[in-house]
């Protein structure tokens, strides 16, 4: 199966179910933070009632995610955390939600390596109307791999100096 330049779009472990195991070198991806919108799609990821059922759906997908990725090839993440607006969510109101830790502990249970957490500045942020809390102006992407040696080109994104 050739699906080099082709878009998958629909549901996310839906699409990985029907792609071919040890295939894939490259995954990237930026899937819906928990509690942060609605993109008005029923079943979607992001409205789970808690916290736990997001990261438990979330790892379904990642679970495809590692059938389909070769033993060396590695997986990009970007998650940022949203806050709670009342305990059966997960954490006290107010509190974040800590949901992008949450997630990479379980991963790591089932296998995955996480290799690098690394902070991606936003310099122009949105502002924001809280008053009680710092402005977040970051996110994070994980690099996360399934074997001990796999592909790492640090020449093509090192930066001169």
């Amino acid at each position: 199966m050739d699906l080099r330049n082709t878009f998958l779009q629909g549901d996310a472990l839906e699409r990985l179910q029907c792609i071919p195991a040890d295939l894939v070198d490259c995954i990237v991806t930026s899937p819906p933070y928990y509690l942060l919108r609605d993109y008005g799609v029923k079943g979607q990821f992001g409205l789970e009632p808690t916290v736990h059922d997001w990261v438990d759906g979330m790892a379904r997908v990642f679970d495809e995610a590692a059938r389909v990725l070769k033993p060396s090839g590695s997986l990009w993440l970007n998650l940022g955390d949203s806050f709670s607006r009342h305990r059966r969510f997960g954490a006290l109101p107010k509190g974040l939600l800590l949901a992008p830790e949450r997630l990479l502990l379980t991963l790591a249970d089932r296998g995955w390596l996480v290799r690098n957490k690394v902070i991606w500045a936003k310099t122009n942020p949105m502002p924001t109307s809280v008053r009680d809390r710092l402005n977040l102006t970051y996110d994070y992407f994980y690099l996360l791999v399934r074997s001990r040696r796999y592909f790492f080109d640090l020449d093509a994104i090192r930066e001169p100096h």
